[in-house]
C-alpha cells in the first residue's frame, strides 16, 4: 500500500463516527463493487481562476466519495459535503452521470498539488487528480538594478534582474534601441540570457537603455527598463584649425563635442593675455553660436558675417563638465583679395569627415602657452582652409591637410604657406 493509502485511510477514521461508521464494508455475493468509470481529470490553470476536477463511479451503493488533498494532509469533502473551511471549495453530485465534482474558485499558488478521490469501500479504491497553478511573471525589484544607473567609462558594469512566476521564468536581455550587447571580450550579441548582465570595461556606445524581459509560457510576459549613463570628461573634435577669408566674407567654424555629463559649452576669443582673459563670445549682429545636441554628443558652430580686421585671431570652441574640460581652437586669418580669383583646394590626404570619429585617432593637447590640467583635445591633425567666396562653413568644404609644415598659428608659417601656393599657380 502507498502512504497517500494511509493517509487517507487515517484521515476518513476521523469522521467515522459523523458519516456512519461501518456504512462501507465488505462487498456481499451478488453485489458488485465499486469501479471508476474515467480517471480524474488533471488540470493547469491560471492564478486566479476556477476549475472543476470530476470523479465518475459506478455501483457506489452504500459507499461514500470523498476529496483529499493530499500534499496538504486535508480533508476538503465528503459527498457533497464540506469539511474544510476554506469557502472557495464545494463539492456537487450529478445521479445521472455517478460523478462527484471538487470546484475550486480563484485558484492559489497553495491549492496546487494532488487530489485523492476515494470510495470507502472494502477494500478502498483511489485515485488522484493533479492541479497545476501556474502564475504570470514578474520581476521583483527588491532583486533587481535600479532603473538608472550612473557608471564612469572604462569600469565594468553587472545589471540584475529577478524574476517570479510559476513555473520559474527566463530572463532575456535587450537593448532598447536594437544595437547590439558588448559581451565578454567585446562580442556583439543581439540578447543574454540569464538574471545577470555584465558588460566588461563598458564604453559610451554603451550608454542607453537595456531591457530586461521575463517569461515562462504563461502571458503576458513583462519587462524592466534601466537605462546606463557612461560618463566621462568631455573631448573635442575642430575639422579645420586655420581659416583664411577674404575681408567682408562670412565663415561657420564648426566644433564637435562628447560628454557625460552633458557638458556646458561655449564660444571664446583669444585676446592674447591670460588665458583666463579670454573674452566669451555673446549674439551679436554680425556673430551667431548654435549647437544641437544627440544624446552624449554636441555640434557646436559659430557663425561671423561681414569679416572685418578686428575678426582676425584665435576663436576657441570649450566644453566643461564635473569630470574635465576640453578646447579647440580656430585660427582665422585673413587672405588676400586676389586669392579669390585662383582658388586652390590642395588634398595631401583626401578625406571627407563630416562628424567625429567614435574613438579619437589623436589626443593632443591645446597649443597655449598656458595649459589647463584637464583640458585636452582630440583632432584629426592640423587642417588649413583658404574661402574664396564670400560664405563659408568649416565642415562642408575640402582642405590642405599639412604633412611636414607645423600649422601652428605664427603668422611667418602662414606667409611662407601662401608663397608657395602663388608661384604653384603660376
Amino acid at each position: 500500500m502507498t502512504i497517500e493509502f494511509f493517509i487517507a485511510f487515517h484521515l476518513l477514521l476521523q469522521l467515522s463516527t459523523v458519516f456512519g461508521a461501518g456504512s462501507g464494508g465488505t462487498i456481499g455475493a451478488g453485489e458488485q463493487a465499486p469501479v471508476f468509470l474515467e480517471p480524474v481529470n488533471n488540470v493547469t490553470v491560471v492564478i486566479g481562476r476556477d476549475i472543476s476536477l470530476t470523479c465518475a463511479v459506478d455501483h457506489l451503493g452504500p459507499n461514500k466519495v470523498a476529496w483529499i488533498h493530499l500534499d496538504r494532509h486535508m480533508i476538503v469533502a465528503i459527498h457533497q459535503h464540506l469539511v474544510t473551511r476554506i469557502p472557495r471549495y464545494s463539492a456537487t453530485h450529478d445521479a445521472h452521470r455517478n460523478t462527484w465534482t471538487l470546484n475550486l474558485r480563484g485558484a492559489q499558488p497553495e491549492d496546487a498539488g494532488r487530489y485523492l478521490c476515494q470510495v470507502n469501500s472494502n477494500p478502498m479504491i483511489t485515485q488522484v487528480g493533479i492541479v497545476d497553478v501556474v502564475v504570470p511573471p514578474v520581476i521583483v525589484d527588491a532583486g533587481s538594478s535600479a532603473s538608472h544607473i550612473t557608471v564612469r567609462e572604462g569600469l565594468s558594469l553587472t545589471l540584475t534582474c529577478r524574476g517570479d512566476g510559476v513555473p520559474a521564468p527566463k530572463v532575456t536581455w535587450r537593448r532598447e534601441d536594437g544595437r547590439p550587447i558588448f559581451i565578454g571580450d567585446k562580442k556583439k550579441e543581439a540578447s543574454s540570457e540569464g538574471d545577470s548582465l555584465t558588460l566588461n570595461k563598458i564604453g559610451r556606445t554603451e550608454s542607453g537603455a537595456y531591457l530586461c524581459i521575463a517569461s515562462n509560457g504563461v502571458p503576458p510576459s513583462v519587462s524592466k527598463r534601466i537605462w546606463v549613463d557612461v560618463e566621462f570628461p568631455p573631448m573635442v573634435w575642430v575639422p579645420a584649425q586655420i581659416v583664411g577669408l577674404p575681408l567682408g566674407g562670412s565663415v561657420t567654424f564648426d566644433c564637435f563635442t562628447e560628454a557625460q555629463p552633458k557638458a556646458i559649452t561655449y564660444w571664446a576669443r583669444t585676446t592674447g593675455g591670460p588665458s583666463d582673459s579670454d573674452v566669451v563670445l555673446l549674439p551679436s549682429r554680425r556673430i551667431h553660436a548654435d549647437s544641437t545636441s544627440s544624446g552624449y554628443r554636441t555640434h557646436m558652430n559659430l557663425t561671423i558675417q561681414s569679416f572685418d580686421v578686428k575678426d582676425i585671431g584665435t576663436y576657441r570652441c570649450v566644453a566643461k563638465n564635473s569630470l574635465g574640460e576640453a578646447e579647440g581652437s580656430v585660427q582665422l586669418m585673413e587672405t588676400e583679395p586676389e586669392h579669390s580669383n585662383n582658388e586652390m583646394i590642395v588634398d595631401v590626404e583626401l578625406e571627407d569627415v563630416q562628424s567625429p570619429p567614435t574613438t579619437p585617432q589623436k589626443t593632443t593637447l591645446i597649443p597655449r602657452s598656458t595649459v589647463r590640467p584637464s583640458t585636452s583635445t582630440w583632432q584629426q591633425g592640423n587642417r588649413v582652409q583658404f574661402i574664396s567666396n564670400n560664405s563659408h562653413s568649416t565642415s562642408r568644404q575640402s582642405t590642405i591637410r599639412s604633412s611636414g609644415l607645423s600649422l601652428l598659428p605664427r603668422w611667418s608659417n602662414v606667409m611662407i604657406l601662401l608663397a608657395v601656393t602663388k608661384l604653384l599657380l603660376l
